[in-house]
Formats: structure tokens, C-alpha cells, sequence
């Protein structure tokens, strides 16, 4: 390969990490204010169950109408001929005392429900925009290198697929994170050997 198709190679890289620097920006944003949506929603719900169930009481209690409730696949709760009913499988217990007490207090609270299903969305959002952000800070790293199998980038590499990995075991179960963790080595092993390839190229020159 020679100087110039070496550095159009380089060009096409720099410019397909602009590319996915530019789309990761767009999701971590996307995936940052559906994170404080979500985690708004649950917390207004939550604070406000009472108001909030006695207003679906309302809309529900003169109507005949047999339909589950569901926030698209997940289903917590029934309505039957007006009469609300939760769930068994989200009654909410805890070995704290004051805990226990307000889950009884509150279980069949269809705004509790919601509300807590809202903080989990809001979570899974969060740890879906920290990887994003992590995955972004490669492409950003190379455009600063002017690399792709510059030190700092092979480090970054690494840290951003462990980082993915741990999120993927703590979500996923750990069959898809030795999964993950294979393809970090691999990708690892290929970059290092890109980067030994790159010395070597350099030094002919």
C-alpha cells in the first residue's frame, strides 16, 4: 500500500468517526431526556397516587368495559366493568416494617404501579445513555489521535467494552457478557496487531 491510498484509507476513517461521533450525540440525547421524562413521570406519579387514582377510578367506574392495562408489552393491572384490578404478580413486599406498611397501604395504587415502572424505564434510559456516552468517547478519541490504532485509543477501546461488558452482565445475565467480553479480547488482539503493523509502516518510510 502506498502513501497516498494509505492516508485516503485514513481520510474514509476520520470521516466515518464523524459520522458515528455525530449519531452517538444524537442518541445520548434522545436517551438523556427519556431518562428525565421517565424519571419526572414516575415521580409525579408516585407523589401524586391519590389524586391521580381516583381521577382513573373515575374515567373506569361507569364504564363496562373488560380490558387489561398495559404500558405497550408490560401489563400490570385489569379493568372489569369499572373495577381497577392490580396484578398479583407486582404486589410489592419488604422486610422493612414502614416499607411493608405503605406497599399494603398503596398496592393497589394503579398510579403506584405506573409510577414505579416509570423510575425502572428511567434507569434502564440512564444506563443506555452512560454507554452510549461511553461508545462516543472512542470516535472522539480517534479524531483527536488522527489514529484509530493510536495508544490512547486502543486504551479507550478497551475501557469503553469492559465498561459495556459490566452493564451487559448487571442487565443481561451472564451469558451475554462472556459473550461481550470475547469480543472485547478479540477486538483488542486485532487493534493491537493493527497497531504493531502501523509501527512497522511508519518506520519504512
Amino acid at each position: 500500500m502506498n502513501v497516498n491510498e494509505e492516508n485516503v484509507k485514513l481520510e474514509n476513517v476520520i470521516k466515518s468517526c464523524k459520522a458515528a461521533k455525530v449519531c452517538s450525540k444524537i442518541f445520548f440525547i434522545c436517551f438523556m431526556v427519556a431518562t428525565v421524562l421517565t424519571f419526572i413521570s414516575g415521580i409525579v406519579l408516585i407523589a401524586n397516587r391519590k389524586n391521580m387514582d381516583e381521577k382513573i377510578k373515575e374515567s373506569v367506574t361507569n364504564s363496562n368495559v373488560s380490558k387489561d392495562i398495559s404500558i405497550g408489552s408490560f401489563k400490570f393491572g385489569t379493568i372489569d366493568d369499572g373495577d381497577i384490578k392490580m396484578a398479583e404478580s407486582l404486589k410489592l413486599e419488604s422486610s422493612i416494617p414502614a416499607l411493608n406498611e405503605f406497599f399494603d397501604e398503596n398496592g393497589d395504587s394503579s398510579s403506584l404501579v405506573m409510577g414505579m415502572y416509570c423510575l425502572l424505564v428511567a434507569v434502564i434510559c440512564f444506563v443506555m445513555t452512560f454507554a452510549i456516552w461511553t461508545i462516543s468517547t472512542v470516535f472522539e478519541t480517534i479524531l483527536k489521535e488522527g489514529n484509530p490504532f493510536a495508544d490512547k485509543v486502543l486504551k479507550r477501546i478497551l475501557t469503553s467494552m469492559i465498561i459495556l461488558t459490566v452493564i451487559l452482565a448487571l442487565t443481561s445475565g451472564m451469558g451475554f457478557a462472556i459473550l461481550l467480553g470475547l469480543v472485547t479480547w478479540a477486538v483488542y488482539t486485532i487493534m493491537d496487531y493493527g497497531r504493531l503493523l502501523k509501527i512497522q509502516s511508519d518506520e519504512t518510510l
